[in-house]
């Protein structure tokens, strides 16, 4: 029985699937196999084939088949052994420890492995154990689907203007050994203040960007609440992705459910002698 693509047998041990996957990639490596004679196509072009091609076709939805047995390694090795033996051009009694260092794809049954723990990292278990590290759901991103109707989407835009206001904000944030920090700068008449934070080290420099946005739209919103405010970041990337219609990012819905007609958001290059974003700059490290 065939469910979205997954051959189901009555033992459910997924044999039958990878069977005909195994069919499915031996069609498809043949015809590669005569371009690359009549085409040339390079052992380069048909080692990125396979990762971008054939592994998927190979790991699709391997978290409802796989459970690990020796049977399904073995014969995922042995689909995995016929594409390495065309992309290196090795004997066939070449042993597939070798050709795995030969070719340098990574073995399917990693990879396999990896994706299952990553789908039970987001829909079942909190933690995992994987390849003898302990992985946490705070060490991945999960995105939570929150339906939204067209209509109530906020449109946010942004310019690269610099106007002078009563109320004015610079963000930024940084990534420097490892460690990753956020901060705002409030420029407010002639007084200024800082707020710092700090993010955990697995986080990347785009979500410390987005982060101190966040905090300063939660700042502005307790405290300045009506009143109108420019907001500075010299992070394209974070004003970009806030366009988006469906950005599939909870950091980046929740900067739109609370940016208001009151901000203005603007773009400003770095490190040109701003004095607020060179505050925040230091700020952030």
């Amino acid at each position: 029985m065939k469910i979205l693509g997954v051959i189901l047998d009555e033992g459910l041990n997924s044999l039958a699937h990878l069977n005909y996957i195994r069919g499915k990639i031996t069609r498809i490596l043949n015809r590669l196999t005569i371009a690359r004679g009549r085409r040339g196509l390079s052992d380069k072009v048909l080692k990125v084939l396979y990762q971008r091609a054939l592994e998927r076709i190979l790991l699709y939805a391997a978290p409802a088949w796989w459970a690990g047995t020796c049977r399904q390694r073995d014969r995922m090795t042995s689909i995995q052994r016929q594409v390495m033996l065309a992309i290196t051009g090795a004997f066939r009694t070449t042993s597939t420890a070798a050709l795995h260092v030969i070719s340098g794809i990574i073995p399917s049954t990693l990879v396999c492995e990896m994706e299952v723990a990553i789908f039970h990292l987001k829909h079942r278990q909190s933690h995992l154990s994987f390849l003898g590290e302990e992985i946490t759901g705070p060490d991945l991103e999960v995105y939570h689907n929150t339906w939204i109707h067209p209509s109530a989407r906020a449109r946010v835009q942004w310019d690269k203007n610099h106007p002078s206001s009563s109320l004015s904000i610079y963000t930024d944030g940084s990534k420097i050994d490892g460690k990753v920090g956020a901060a705002f700068h409030v420029i407010e008449g002639n007084s200024t203040v800082d707020f710092q934070f700090r993010l955990e080290d697995h986080n990347s420099v785009f979500q410390a960007e987005l982060s101190a946005l966040h905090q300063a739209l939660i700042w502005k919103n307790a405290n300045r609440h009506l009143q109108t405010c420019d907001i500075f970041t010299d992070s394209m990337s974070a004003l970009k992705v806030l366009q988006k219609h469906q950005p599939r990012n909870n950091l980046v819905e929740e900067v739109k459910a609370i940016i208001d007609e009151s901000v203005s958001l603007h773009w400003v290059k770095a490190h040109i002698g701003i004095e607020g974003n060179e505050s925040v700059d230091k700020a952030a490290k």
